[in-house]
C-alpha cells in the first residue's frame, strides 16, 4: 500500500504541484485548501505525514502542527511546515513540527524529506 500524504495549503496552485509530484513519486495524496477540514481530513485518510502552510487564511499552521503532536491518535504522525518566511525568521520558529521548508523549495528535496520521516 501506498503510504499516504495530506496537503494542507490555501494555495490551489500549490496544492496541484504538491500532488502532481508526490502522486508521480508512488504516494497517495490528500489535498485541502481550509485549516478548518484538517481534523475531519486526518480522520477519514489516515495518512503517514502531514505537511502544512503556516500562513492559512482560515488558521495557522504552527498551531495546527502543535495539536496534531499533543493528540494521542496522531501524536506520532511527523509533520512538516512550508512556509514563504525568511531562513532567519523560520530559525526563531517554536512549533513541533519534523521540517520546516522555505517557500521555494526544490521538490526533490521535500520527497527526500518526505521519505526519511516515513520510512
Amino acid at each position: 500500500m501506498n503510504k499516504k500524504i495530506l496537503f494542507l495549503d490555501d494555495d490551489p496552485i500549490a496544492l496541484y504541484h504538491y500532488e502532481t509530484v508526490f502522486k508521480e513519486a508512488g504516494y497517495s495524496v490528500r489535498c485541502i485548501e481550509m485549516a478548518d477540514a484538517v481534523y475531519k481530513a486526518i480522520e477519514s485518510f489516515t495518512p503517514d505525514l502531514i505537511v502544512l502552510d503556516i500562513r492559512l487564511s482560515d488558521g495557522d499552521g504552527r498551531k495546527i502542527c502543535d495539536e496534531i503532536k499533543i493528540r494521542p491518535a496522531t501524536m506520532n504522525v511527523p509533520v512538516i511546515l512550508l512556509t514563504a518566511l525568511s531562513h532567519a525568521e523560520i530559525s526563531k520558529l517554536e512549533c513541533a513540527a519534523d521540517a520546516i521548508f522555505g517557500k521555494s523549495f526544490n521538490s526533490d528535496n521535500l520527497l527526500l524529506t518526505v521519505a526519511d520521516l516515513i520510512k
